[in-house]
């Protein structure tokens, strides 16, 4: 069904453009995937300032990392003929789960298992009745990284951020709170 993709920078406003978008859908069931993990005390603090913007009704999956089955079983508990809208929220923070759950993270073994968890998660995009938005920072206009680490982990979010924009029907580069159509 339906993706649409909100990439940006920090605070570029694609987490915002991308639920004002959600919020416009006609959907039964409204499903935001949070992919942040609340290490610190200033991450914790962004993920309460995100909960509480959010509306009631949305149902919230807290998934850092394969995403895929969590969101099956959601989709598996409805009715058969609703319709579900899912936000994925953030792209880059599951990249970077992914990427810090390796013994090696300057490996290649970080593009193949987020290309692996990615994948899986597209699959459920071809469900019915179902209409995806990810929103995905853009690491690629800062300059390549410094350290081994910052190059592997900028390597795998672009190539995640051009799957998921191959399979979109809309992506959006995100600046200053406003939205460019690229597809």
């Amino acid at each position: 069904m339906p993706i649409t993709l909100f990439l940006g920078g920090t605070r570029s406003g694609k987490s915002a453009l991308a639920e004002a978008a959600l919020a416009q859908c006609h959907a039964q069931h409204v499903f935001y995937i949070a992919t942040a993990q609340g290490l610190d005390a200033a991450m914790r603090q962004r993920i309460l300032r995100h909960q509480q913007q959010r509306p009631a009704h949305w149902h919230t999956l807290e998934c850092p990392r394969n995403l895929a089955p969590v969101v099956a079983q959601a989709l598996d508990a409805l009715p058969a003929q609703h319709t579900a809208a899912l936000l994925i929220d953030c792209v880059t923070l599951w990249m970077s789960n992914i990427l810090c759950a390796l013994p090696q993270p300057e490996s290649l073994l970080f593009e193949q298992q987020a290309q692996q968890e990615l994948r899986a998660l597209l699959e459920l995009t071809a469900r019915p009745r179902t209409q995806w938005f990810f929103v995905s920072g853009e690491t690629g206009l800062g300059g390549i990284g410094s350290s081994p680490l910052e190059r592997t982990f900028q390597d795998g979010l672009g190539l995640a951020n051009q799957l998921l924009a191959a399979h979109s029907q809309a992506s959006y580069l995100c600046l200053a709170g406003k939205k460019l159509l690229l597809k």
